[in-house]
Protein backbone atom coordinates (compact mmCIF):
# COMPACT_ATOMS: atom_id res chain seq x y z
CA UNK A 1 0.00 0.00 0.00
CA UNK A 2 2.72 2.66 0.69
CA UNK A 3 4.15 1.77 -2.97
CA UNK A 4 0.49 2.41 -3.94
CA UNK A 5 0.65 5.58 -2.18
CA UNK A 6 3.58 7.08 -4.06
CA UNK A 7 3.33 4.89 -7.46
CA UNK A 8 3.01 8.23 -9.17
CA UNK A 9 6.42 10.11 -7.64
CA UNK A 10 7.68 6.81 -9.06
CA UNK A 11 6.63 6.72 -12.15
CA UNK A 12 7.84 10.99 -12.66
CA UNK A 13 11.41 10.09 -10.87
CA UNK A 14 11.77 6.98 -13.10
CA UNK A 15 10.68 8.84 -16.23
CA UNK A 16 12.41 11.68 -15.73
CA UNK A 17 15.66 10.04 -15.18
CA UNK A 18 14.78 8.29 -18.52
CA UNK A 19 13.88 11.08 -20.55
CA UNK A 20 16.99 13.08 -19.54
CA UNK A 21 19.50 10.49 -19.96
CA UNK A 22 17.94 9.28 -22.92
CA UNK A 23 17.90 13.11 -24.45
CA UNK A 24 21.26 13.32 -24.08
CA UNK A 25 21.60 10.37 -26.17
CA UNK A 26 19.17 11.59 -28.89
CA UNK A 27 20.40 14.82 -29.33
CA UNK A 28 24.23 13.24 -29.58
CA UNK A 29 22.49 10.97 -32.32
CA UNK A 30 20.79 14.23 -34.18
CA UNK A 31 24.32 15.62 -33.71
CA UNK A 32 25.11 12.82 -36.19
CA UNK A 33 23.26 14.28 -38.84
CA UNK A 34 25.75 17.29 -39.37
CA UNK A 35 29.37 15.07 -39.54
CA UNK A 36 30.95 18.29 -40.10
CA UNK A 37 30.61 19.65 -36.37
CA UNK A 38 29.82 16.16 -34.62
CA UNK A 39 33.02 14.85 -32.81
CA UNK A 40 32.94 11.21 -30.92
CA UNK A 41 32.65 10.88 -27.26
CA UNK A 42 33.72 8.26 -25.30
CA UNK A 43 32.47 9.65 -22.06
CA UNK A 44 28.56 10.45 -23.26
CA UNK A 45 27.71 7.85 -20.84
CA UNK A 46 29.11 9.77 -17.99
CA UNK A 47 27.79 13.32 -19.04
CA UNK A 48 24.45 11.80 -19.27
CA UNK A 49 24.36 10.61 -16.27
CA UNK A 50 25.51 14.24 -14.81
CA UNK A 51 23.05 15.79 -16.97
CA UNK A 52 20.24 12.97 -15.73
CA UNK A 53 21.04 13.70 -11.75
CA UNK A 54 21.35 17.36 -12.12
CA UNK A 55 17.69 17.61 -13.59
CA UNK A 56 16.43 14.76 -10.95
CA UNK A 57 17.61 17.78 -8.59
CA UNK A 58 16.29 20.54 -9.84
CA UNK A 59 13.16 19.22 -10.52
CA UNK A 60 12.71 17.99 -6.72
CA UNK A 61 13.59 22.08 -5.43
CA UNK A 62 11.19 22.87 -8.07
CA UNK A 63 8.29 21.06 -6.71
CA UNK A 64 7.73 18.80 -9.94
CA UNK A 65 7.44 16.04 -7.71
CA UNK A 66 5.03 17.54 -5.61
CA UNK A 67 1.37 17.67 -7.37
CA UNK A 68 -0.42 20.35 -5.15
CA UNK A 69 2.51 23.09 -6.90
CA UNK A 70 0.99 22.94 -10.60
CA UNK A 71 -2.76 22.64 -10.37
CA UNK A 72 -2.78 24.08 -13.71
CA UNK A 73 -0.75 22.82 -16.84
CA UNK A 74 0.29 26.94 -17.03
CA UNK A 75 1.98 26.07 -13.68
CA UNK A 76 3.54 23.05 -14.69
CA UNK A 77 4.88 24.49 -18.00
CA UNK A 78 6.34 27.83 -15.92
CA UNK A 79 7.84 25.29 -13.49
CA UNK A 80 9.36 23.27 -15.82
CA UNK A 81 10.77 26.37 -17.99
CA UNK A 82 12.27 27.38 -15.05
CA UNK A 83 13.40 24.08 -13.84
CA UNK A 84 15.52 23.76 -17.04
CA UNK A 85 16.99 26.99 -17.11
CA UNK A 86 18.07 26.78 -13.55
CA UNK A 87 19.69 22.98 -14.76
CA UNK A 88 21.43 25.14 -18.22
CA UNK A 89 22.97 27.35 -14.89
CA UNK A 90 24.32 25.01 -12.66
CA UNK A 91 25.81 22.62 -15.78
CA UNK A 92 27.50 25.42 -17.26
CA UNK A 93 28.83 26.23 -13.58
CA UNK A 94 29.60 22.10 -13.69
CA UNK A 95 31.22 21.84 -16.80
CA UNK A 96 33.48 24.82 -16.04
CA UNK A 97 34.64 23.08 -12.55
CA UNK A 98 35.33 20.23 -14.37
CA UNK A 99 35.49 20.11 -18.11
CA UNK A 100 35.41 16.17 -18.80
CA UNK A 101 31.95 15.81 -17.89
CA UNK A 102 30.77 19.11 -19.94
CA UNK A 103 29.12 18.33 -22.91
CA UNK A 104 29.25 20.20 -26.33
CA UNK A 105 27.13 23.43 -26.61
CA UNK A 106 24.27 22.60 -29.56
CA UNK A 107 24.24 18.62 -27.62
CA UNK A 108 23.19 20.76 -24.55
CA UNK A 109 20.68 22.61 -25.46
CA UNK A 110 18.98 20.09 -27.55
CA UNK A 111 19.11 17.62 -25.05
CA UNK A 112 17.74 20.50 -23.20
CA UNK A 113 14.40 20.96 -25.61
CA UNK A 114 13.85 17.47 -25.40
CA UNK A 115 13.63 17.14 -21.81
CA UNK A 116 10.68 19.89 -21.32
CA UNK A 117 8.92 18.42 -23.89
CA UNK A 118 9.50 14.93 -22.51
CA UNK A 119 8.78 15.42 -18.79
CA UNK A 120 5.92 17.72 -19.72
CA UNK A 121 4.14 14.97 -21.89
CA UNK A 122 4.54 12.19 -19.44
CA UNK A 123 3.26 14.73 -16.33
CA UNK A 124 -0.08 16.19 -18.85
CA UNK A 125 -0.45 11.94 -19.08
CA UNK A 126 -0.49 11.39 -15.66
CA UNK A 127 -3.05 14.33 -14.86
CA UNK A 128 -5.39 12.44 -17.31
CA UNK A 129 -4.94 9.02 -15.49
CA UNK A 130 -8.58 8.18 -14.10
CA UNK A 131 -9.60 11.54 -14.67
CA UNK A 132 -7.95 12.57 -11.44
CA UNK A 133 -4.64 14.61 -11.40
CA UNK A 134 -2.97 11.32 -10.54
CA UNK A 135 -4.12 7.63 -9.98
CA UNK A 136 -3.93 7.88 -5.99
CA UNK A 137 -5.15 5.11 -3.33
CA UNK A 138 -8.64 3.54 -4.49
CA UNK A 139 -10.95 3.73 -0.90
CA UNK A 140 -14.55 2.61 -0.01
CA UNK A 141 -15.88 4.25 2.84
CA UNK A 142 -17.31 2.65 5.76
CA UNK A 143 -19.80 4.92 7.59
CA UNK A 144 -22.75 7.20 6.94
CA UNK A 145 -22.03 10.05 9.78
CA UNK A 146 -20.16 13.15 10.30
CA UNK A 147 -16.64 11.05 11.25
CA UNK A 148 -16.96 9.60 7.77
CA UNK A 149 -18.22 12.86 6.11
CA UNK A 150 -15.08 14.73 7.80
CA UNK A 151 -12.73 12.70 6.18
CA UNK A 152 -14.08 12.81 3.05
CA UNK A 153 -14.17 16.53 2.74
CA UNK A 154 -10.64 16.81 4.48
CA UNK A 155 -8.99 14.37 1.62
CA UNK A 156 -11.29 16.17 -1.08
CA UNK A 157 -10.43 19.75 -0.53
CA UNK A 158 -6.59 19.01 0.51
CA UNK A 159 -5.91 17.33 -2.73
CA UNK A 160 -4.72 13.88 -1.38
CA UNK A 161 -4.26 10.92 -3.77
CA UNK A 162 -7.05 9.29 -2.32
CA UNK A 163 -9.66 8.20 -4.86
CA UNK A 164 -13.07 7.53 -3.43
CA UNK A 165 -15.41 4.88 -4.95
CA UNK A 166 -18.06 5.68 -2.40
CA UNK A 167 -19.31 4.95 0.77
CA UNK A 168 -21.23 2.29 2.68
CA UNK A 169 -24.22 3.01 4.88
CA UNK A 170 -27.78 3.55 4.61
CA UNK A 171 -28.41 7.92 4.93
CA UNK A 172 -27.56 9.33 1.41
CA UNK A 173 -25.19 12.06 1.50
CA UNK A 174 -25.84 15.77 0.21
CA UNK A 175 -21.91 15.70 -1.00
CA UNK A 176 -20.39 14.38 -4.01
CA UNK A 177 -20.11 10.75 -3.15
CA UNK A 178 -22.20 7.79 -4.10
CA UNK A 179 -23.65 5.44 -1.38
CA UNK A 180 -22.97 2.03 -2.40
CA UNK A 181 -25.18 -0.19 -0.41
CA UNK A 182 -25.84 -0.60 3.45
CA UNK A 183 -23.59 -2.29 5.80
CA UNK A 184 -24.79 -5.25 5.57
CA UNK A 185 -23.50 -5.77 1.92
CA UNK A 186 -20.26 -4.65 2.78
CA UNK A 187 -18.21 -7.75 1.98
CA UNK A 188 -21.00 -7.77 -1.67
CA UNK A 189 -19.64 -4.35 -2.27
CA UNK A 190 -15.87 -4.57 -1.24
CA UNK A 191 -15.86 -7.50 -3.58
CA UNK A 192 -17.38 -6.01 -6.39
CA UNK A 193 -15.70 -2.68 -6.52
CA UNK A 194 -12.11 -4.36 -5.64
CA UNK A 195 -10.53 -1.29 -3.50
CA UNK A 196 -7.47 -0.65 -2.35
CA UNK A 197 -8.50 -0.18 1.37
CA UNK A 198 -11.59 -0.29 3.37
CA UNK A 199 -11.70 2.81 5.66
CA UNK A 200 -13.56 2.22 8.47
CA UNK A 201 -15.25 5.81 10.03
CA UNK A 202 -18.59 5.09 11.99
CA UNK A 203 -19.91 7.72 14.42
CA UNK A 204 -20.26 5.03 17.14
CA UNK A 205 -17.86 1.56 17.45
CA UNK A 206 -20.18 -0.28 20.37
CA UNK A 207 -22.19 -3.08 18.75
CA UNK A 208 -22.42 -1.19 14.92
CA UNK A 209 -19.71 -3.26 13.27
CA UNK A 210 -19.75 -6.54 11.35
CA UNK A 211 -17.09 -7.59 12.94
CA UNK A 212 -17.57 -10.75 11.01
CA UNK A 213 -17.24 -9.19 7.67
CA UNK A 214 -14.33 -6.98 8.24
CA UNK A 215 -12.41 -10.06 9.45
CA UNK A 216 -12.98 -12.01 6.46
CA UNK A 217 -12.48 -8.76 3.89
CA UNK A 218 -9.49 -7.89 5.85
CA UNK A 219 -7.99 -11.99 5.48
CA UNK A 220 -9.20 -12.76 1.67
CA UNK A 221 -9.93 -9.08 0.17
CA UNK A 222 -8.00 -5.43 0.49
CA UNK A 223 -6.91 -3.98 3.93
CA UNK A 224 -8.82 -2.53 6.25
CA UNK A 225 -8.05 0.25 8.82
CA UNK A 226 -9.60 3.00 10.88
CA UNK A 227 -10.37 6.39 10.03
CA UNK A 228 -7.49 8.13 12.16
CA UNK A 229 -5.05 5.47 10.74
CA UNK A 230 -5.57 6.38 7.30
CA UNK A 231 -5.60 10.10 8.37
CA UNK A 232 -2.72 9.28 9.59
CA UNK A 233 -0.96 8.01 6.88
CA UNK A 234 -2.03 9.97 3.95
CA UNK A 235 -1.78 13.39 5.50
CA UNK A 236 1.44 12.97 7.58
CA UNK A 237 -0.17 13.94 10.96
CA UNK A 238 -2.09 12.85 13.76
CA UNK A 239 -5.96 13.28 13.82
CA UNK A 240 -5.75 15.16 17.31
CA UNK A 241 -9.60 14.84 18.04
CA UNK A 242 -9.49 11.43 18.06
CA UNK A 243 -6.38 10.43 19.87
CA UNK A 244 -6.97 8.42 23.34
CA UNK A 245 -4.35 7.88 25.96
CA UNK A 246 -4.75 4.11 25.08
CA UNK A 247 -3.60 5.01 21.62
CA UNK A 248 -0.61 6.27 22.81
CA UNK A 249 0.20 3.49 25.58
CA UNK A 250 -0.60 0.42 22.96
CA UNK A 251 0.73 1.81 20.12
CA UNK A 252 4.01 1.95 18.65
CA UNK A 253 6.23 4.67 18.69
CA UNK A 254 6.04 8.24 20.83
CA UNK A 255 9.95 6.60 22.36
CA UNK A 256 13.55 6.44 21.08
CA UNK A 257 16.04 3.89 22.51
CA UNK A 258 19.38 5.23 24.15
CA UNK A 259 21.20 4.35 20.71
CA UNK A 260 18.54 6.60 18.83
CA UNK A 261 19.41 9.25 21.32
CA UNK A 262 23.17 8.54 21.16
CA UNK A 263 22.91 8.45 17.26
CA UNK A 264 21.30 12.03 16.88
CA UNK A 265 23.35 13.76 19.35
CA UNK A 266 26.31 13.02 17.16
CA UNK A 267 24.46 13.82 14.20
CA UNK A 268 23.21 16.97 15.50
CA UNK A 269 26.35 18.22 16.99
CA UNK A 270 28.62 16.90 13.28
CA UNK A 271 25.55 19.34 11.51
CA UNK A 272 25.92 22.26 14.08
CA UNK A 273 29.48 23.09 13.92
CA UNK A 274 29.63 22.17 10.35
CA UNK A 275 26.57 24.76 9.40
CA UNK A 276 28.30 27.26 11.84
CA UNK A 277 31.74 27.30 9.95
CA UNK A 278 29.53 26.81 6.15
CA UNK A 279 27.29 29.74 7.22
CA UNK A 280 29.45 32.03 8.71
CA UNK A 281 30.08 34.33 5.71
CA UNK A 282 25.98 34.32 5.54
CA UNK A 283 25.90 35.43 8.83
CA UNK A 284 28.30 37.81 9.32
CA UNK A 285 26.95 40.03 6.43
CA UNK A 286 23.84 39.70 8.00
CA UNK A 287 25.05 41.08 11.70
CA UNK A 288 26.04 44.00 9.67
CA UNK A 289 22.78 44.66 7.87
CA UNK A 290 20.62 44.48 10.63
CA UNK A 291 23.13 46.47 12.74
CA UNK A 292 22.31 49.26 9.75
CA UNK A 293 18.84 48.56 9.28
CA UNK A 294 17.46 49.57 12.90
CA UNK A 295 18.87 50.02 16.29
CA UNK A 296 19.26 47.86 18.52
CA UNK A 297 21.21 44.17 19.34
CA UNK A 298 21.90 42.13 16.35
CA UNK A 299 21.29 39.05 18.15
CA UNK A 300 17.83 38.25 20.27
CA UNK A 301 17.88 35.92 23.17
CA UNK A 302 14.55 34.76 24.39
CA UNK A 303 12.95 31.62 26.72
CA UNK A 304 11.67 29.53 25.20
CA UNK A 305 10.01 25.96 26.66
CA UNK A 306 12.84 23.04 26.13
CA UNK A 307 11.94 19.16 26.48
CA UNK A 308 10.26 17.98 29.70
CA UNK A 309 8.94 21.88 30.49
CA UNK A 310 12.38 23.17 30.89
CA UNK A 311 13.32 26.38 30.10
CA UNK A 312 16.21 27.39 27.93
CA UNK A 313 17.49 30.83 26.25
CA UNK A 314 16.95 30.26 22.16
CA UNK A 315 19.35 32.71 20.10
CA UNK A 316 18.53 34.13 17.14
CA UNK A 317 19.14 36.83 14.57
CA UNK A 318 16.58 40.37 15.72
CA UNK A 319 14.20 40.55 13.21
CA UNK A 320 11.73 42.95 14.73
CA UNK A 321 12.50 46.37 16.06
CA UNK A 322 13.54 46.94 19.66
CA UNK A 323 10.88 46.88 21.84
CA UNK A 324 8.91 45.16 19.70
CA UNK A 325 6.92 43.44 22.14
CA UNK A 326 6.69 46.19 25.48
CA UNK A 327 2.42 45.95 25.41
CA UNK A 328 3.54 42.05 25.94
CA UNK A 329 4.17 38.76 24.02
CA UNK A 330 1.83 38.12 21.15
CA UNK A 331 2.60 36.11 17.99
CA UNK A 332 4.08 37.43 14.86
CA UNK A 333 1.25 37.46 12.15
CA UNK A 334 1.45 38.48 8.07
CA UNK A 335 2.64 41.95 7.34
CA UNK A 336 3.92 42.65 11.11
CA UNK A 337 4.78 46.12 11.56
CA UNK A 338 6.84 44.96 14.28
CA UNK A 339 9.18 43.26 10.98
CA UNK A 340 12.24 45.18 10.14
CA UNK A 341 12.96 45.14 6.45
CA UNK A 342 15.66 43.14 7.10
CA UNK A 343 14.03 41.01 9.41
CA UNK A 344 11.32 40.32 6.56
CA UNK A 345 14.04 38.74 4.21
CA UNK A 346 16.22 36.94 6.82
CA UNK A 347 12.72 35.36 7.97
CA UNK A 348 11.54 34.58 4.58
CA UNK A 349 15.42 32.74 4.32
CA UNK A 350 14.98 31.24 7.11
CA UNK A 351 18.27 33.16 7.82
CA UNK A 352 17.15 34.49 11.31
CA UNK A 353 17.49 30.38 13.00
CA UNK A 354 21.01 30.28 11.82
CA UNK A 355 22.33 31.24 15.48
CA UNK A 356 20.28 28.12 16.94
CA UNK A 357 23.11 25.68 15.82
CA UNK A 358 24.85 27.10 19.14
CA UNK A 359 21.75 25.92 20.79
CA UNK A 360 22.09 22.77 19.07
CA UNK A 361 25.42 22.66 20.38
CA UNK A 362 25.15 23.75 23.82
CA UNK A 363 22.31 20.67 23.60
CA UNK A 364 19.21 22.95 24.97
CA UNK A 365 17.44 22.29 21.27
CA UNK A 366 18.48 19.38 17.97
CA UNK A 367 18.37 19.85 14.50
CA UNK A 368 14.95 18.56 14.18
CA UNK A 369 11.89 18.47 16.56
CA UNK A 370 9.13 20.69 17.93
CA UNK A 371 9.34 23.84 17.53
CA UNK A 372 10.05 25.83 20.93
CA UNK A 373 7.45 28.10 22.05
CA UNK A 374 7.64 30.74 24.67
CA UNK A 375 6.36 29.87 28.90
CA UNK A 376 3.50 32.52 28.20
CA UNK A 377 1.72 30.48 24.96
CA UNK A 378 2.55 27.03 26.16
CA UNK A 379 0.68 27.84 29.87
CA UNK A 380 -2.33 28.57 27.55
CA UNK A 381 -1.95 25.95 24.60
CA UNK A 382 -1.53 23.40 27.38
CA UNK A 383 -5.52 24.49 28.61
CA UNK A 384 -6.70 24.70 25.02
CA UNK A 385 -5.68 22.13 23.08
CA UNK A 386 -6.15 18.51 24.60
CA UNK A 387 -2.28 16.48 24.66
CA UNK A 388 -0.17 19.89 24.29
CA UNK A 389 2.13 18.79 26.49
CA UNK A 390 3.21 15.58 24.50
CA UNK A 391 4.88 17.83 22.21
CA UNK A 392 7.00 18.52 25.38
CA UNK A 393 8.47 15.07 25.54
CA UNK A 394 11.19 15.33 22.23
CA UNK A 395 13.84 17.88 21.87
CA UNK A 396 12.69 21.31 20.25
CA UNK A 397 14.32 21.85 16.92
CA UNK A 398 15.27 24.40 14.48
CA UNK A 399 12.98 22.90 11.96
CA UNK A 400 10.44 19.91 11.91
CA UNK A 401 7.99 18.32 10.44
CA UNK A 402 5.24 20.63 11.03
CA UNK A 403 7.30 23.86 9.90
CA UNK A 404 7.79 22.15 6.51
CA UNK A 405 4.45 20.78 6.28
CA UNK A 406 1.99 23.98 7.70
CA UNK A 407 2.78 27.83 6.99
CA UNK A 408 3.47 29.98 10.05
CA UNK A 409 0.76 30.40 12.25
CA UNK A 410 -0.82 32.95 14.71
CA UNK A 411 -3.72 31.59 16.44
CA UNK A 412 -4.68 28.28 18.21
CA UNK A 413 -6.48 27.07 15.69
CA UNK A 414 -2.95 26.58 13.76
CA UNK A 415 -0.91 25.44 16.73
CA UNK A 416 -3.46 22.68 16.95
CA UNK A 417 -2.84 22.11 13.16
CA UNK A 418 0.84 22.18 13.67
CA UNK A 419 0.66 19.55 16.77
CA UNK A 420 -1.19 17.08 14.64
CA UNK A 421 2.07 17.32 12.89
CA UNK A 422 4.37 17.50 15.38
CA UNK A 423 2.66 14.35 17.19
CA UNK A 424 3.32 12.37 13.92
CA UNK A 425 7.02 13.44 13.99
CA UNK A 426 7.26 12.33 17.77
CA UNK A 427 5.55 8.43 16.73
CA UNK A 428 7.73 7.95 13.69
CA UNK A 429 10.93 9.77 14.51
CA UNK A 430 14.00 8.57 13.09
CA UNK A 431 16.93 9.56 11.58
CA UNK A 432 15.39 9.14 8.14
CA UNK A 433 12.93 11.36 8.54
CA UNK A 434 15.20 13.68 10.17
CA UNK A 435 16.87 13.54 6.95
CA UNK A 436 14.08 14.57 4.93
CA UNK A 437 12.76 17.10 6.87
CA UNK A 438 16.50 18.64 6.61
CA UNK A 439 16.72 18.25 3.12
CA UNK A 440 13.08 19.80 3.00
CA UNK A 441 13.64 22.63 4.62
CA UNK A 442 16.36 23.73 2.59
CA UNK A 443 14.56 23.55 -0.52
CA UNK A 444 11.44 25.75 1.30
CA UNK A 445 14.17 28.36 2.57
CA UNK A 446 15.81 28.46 -0.89
CA UNK A 447 12.47 29.01 -2.37
CA UNK A 448 11.50 31.60 0.40
CA UNK A 449 8.22 29.79 0.76
CA UNK A 450 6.12 29.69 4.72
CA UNK A 451 7.70 32.35 6.72
CA UNK A 452 6.49 35.32 8.51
Amino acid sequence: MKIKRVLPEIILLVSDVVVSWGAVHLAKYLQFLLPEVCLPDELLGLKAGVYSAVTVLIFYFQDLYDWRFFKRISELASSILLAEGLCLIILAFLFFVIPSVGIERDVLFMAIGITIVGTSAVRYALTRVRGSRYAGIRVVLFGDGENAKFLFREMRSSGYPVLFEGYVGKVNWDLPLKRLGPAEEVRDIVERHDPDMLVVAPDGWRGTLPVEDLLKIKLSMCEVVDAPTFYERVTGRILVEEIRPSSIIFTEGYQSSRLQDIVKRAFDLVFAVVGLVLCAPVMLLTALAIRLDSPGPVFYFQNRVGKDGRDFKVIKFRSMYKDAEKDGPKWASEHDPRITRVGRIIRKLRIDELPQFINVIKNDMSFVGPRPERRFFVDQLEKAIPFYALRLHAKPGITGWAQINYPYGDTFDDAKEKLKYELYYMKHRSLWLDLVIIFQTIKIALKGRGAQ
